[in-house]
């Protein structure tokens, strides 16, 4: 059993620094007590910074074998102590204890073994220039230097595992931002690190409020690159404050994605798959398929199949392995789904189900799983994240019709599609505007996959090759041998006569 008595404050220079302002954090399962954190200031992040500033030009010059070398053992101490991180993170999110024990946790440590063990990302790669025969370029994979990574409160371990790993591999520094709700498998990790071998300011956390301490990192001449995921508005934010600075920012943002159910899927399979798509974690991911666009000549049948099986999922402790319902993760966003509920009905969208939770602990943050029907695209029930538990229901005629659908949003992180018809599925697949389209699947991420977002839903990719290469800068070096008559063509251009 994980005691209720710790005391977390920043992690700086491989140090638990325990100033600033000491918060008490709530689980949201039942309420209770559950560690003492101290939230950093903005003098302390800048410590941290100065801190990682310092620890980057020697962590550059290590060898991406000795990177991956550290990394590959902090995944194998994650392992060891995988049940206490996965309790961790179900009293700090709310989250089902099956869901940290079997999702959460293990994806962390396998994605951390991607990082130790892939073999794409190389430093440098040799080209040809064709304009210049007898010359040859170097290009070079240079660190970013400083990394701001602002980790959102939904899925705190992985989320930091997404920003730290690739950017530890391609020789940056950090200073994480964990949020204030869940801070504690962030500073966990922070301290496995150190455990781990890295050296002192080659990773840092500062939890606390996000506007103090993400202005500190946004505003440093010191950080040359920000991380982000959370939502639309404050990723907006921050790109106007890392403008001055002109760092370089990826965001990965909110989403409003859609599960486009065809009249010949297996049904029971898109059933299961819908009700993965929109409830694991109670709807609080960014990629969760909270619009269903359903087939109208399946309609009904498949409604009342999804109303069947909410039935039985089980409302309870999310720390009782039995219970399927998580908690919503802090006050303010369960009143943010109330009201964007209590508008859509305004608006003339129908509850179409809505799950008793009587069974939930008194004094935990719960939401009831809720179908919405008689939904349109111009509600904001239709439109807009809701980040909770609720699947907003919309028909559609064919297939052209559900492929404009799916696209009218202003979002495009993800989507899935449910056919029997490969290539049916294959050729809508195509034609989405999203940035991860899943075919009879969803949430299922790869760590060799990149993932990010078309339109408001942000800018760059984590995971895969690709979110290496984003936390690095490529130098060109053109490499001539000596002089040659290339020289003299070129160097004729202001020189016309004699030497």
């Amino acid at each position: 059993m994980i005691s209720r008595d710790r005391i977390y404050g920043s992690f700086i220079g491989n140090e638990t620094v325990l100033e600033g302002t000491e918060n008490t954090l709530t689980s949201p399962a039942d309420g209770s007590a559950i560690a003492r954190v101290f939230f950093a200031t903005n003098e302390l992040a800048r410590t941290a910074i100065d801190a990682a500033y310092d620890a980057q030009d020697p962590w550059s010059k290590t060898s991406l074998k000795q990177r991956k070398a550290l990394l590959g053992k902090l995944a194998d101490i994650l392992q060891e102590r995988s049940e206490e991180y996965a309790m961790l993170e179900t009293m700090n999110t709310g989250k089902t204890i099956r869901q940290s024990t079997f999702m959460d946790i293990p994806l962390a440590i396998e994605h951390l073994r991607y990082f130790a063990n892939e073999h794409e990302f190389r430093v440098k790669r040799r080209i040809s220039h064709p304009e210049f025969p007898g010359t040859m370029g170097e290009i070079q994979y240079a660190p970013m230097g400083v990394v701001g990574a602002i980790v959102p409160w939904n899925v705190p371990l992985l989320m930091t595992v997404w920003k730290v790993a690739p950017a530890l591999l391609a020789g940056n520094t950090l200073v994480v931002k964990p949020s204030s709700y869940t801070p504690l498998t962030a500073l966990e990790l922070s301290k496995d690190a150190a455990r781990a071998g890295f050296p002192q300011g080659v990773l840092n956390v500062v939890p606390g409020k996000g506007r103090e301490l993400g202005a500190a990192l946004t505003s440093s001449r010191k950080v040359n690159m920000i991380s982000f995921t959370g939502s639309t508005e404050t990723g907006q934010e921050i790109m106007r404050e890392s403008s001055a600075s002109i760092k370089k920012v990826t965001l990965e943002l909110g989403g409003k994605s859609p599960n486009i159910v065809f009249e010949d899927c297996d049904l029971e399979h898109a059933v299961s798959g819908v009700l993965f798509g929109i409830f694991l974690n109670s709807g609080q991911l960014c990629e969760s398929g909270s619009r269903l666009l359903i087939q109208r000549s399946i309609r009904d049948r498949f409604v009342s199949r999804l109303k069947e099986r909410l039935s039985l999922m089980k409302a309870g402790n999310p720390s009782d392995f039995e219970t399927d319902v998580s908690a919503i993760t802090n006050r303010e966003q369960k009143n943010r789904i109330e009201r964007m509920v209590e508008e859509g009905i305004r608006s003339g969208a129908e509850v179409e189900y809505s799950k008793n939770m009587s069974d939930s602990p008194s004094g935990g943050l719960y939401y009831p799983p809720t179908l919405l029907s008689s939904v349109t695209p111009d509600m904001v029930v239709g439109k807009e994240e809701i980040f909770g538990p609720v699947l907003s229901i919309m028909e559609f005629s064919d297939e052209e019709e559900a492929i404009r659908m799916a696209n009218s949003s202003r979002y495009g992180l993800a989507a899935g599609v449910w056919s029997r018809d490969r290539v049916k599925c294959h050729r809508v697949a195509s034609k989405l505007q999203s940035g991860t389209v899943w075919i009879n699947e969803y949430h299922l991420l790869s760590a060799a996959a990149p993932r990010g977002g078309f339109k408001d839903s942000g800018i760059g990719r984590e995971l895969g090759l690709e979110g290496i290469l984003e936390y690095t800068q490529t130098r060109h070096i053109f490499i001539n041998a000596g002089e040659s008559d290339l020289d003299e063509a070129a160097y004729g251009l202001i020189f016309s006569g004699e030497k």
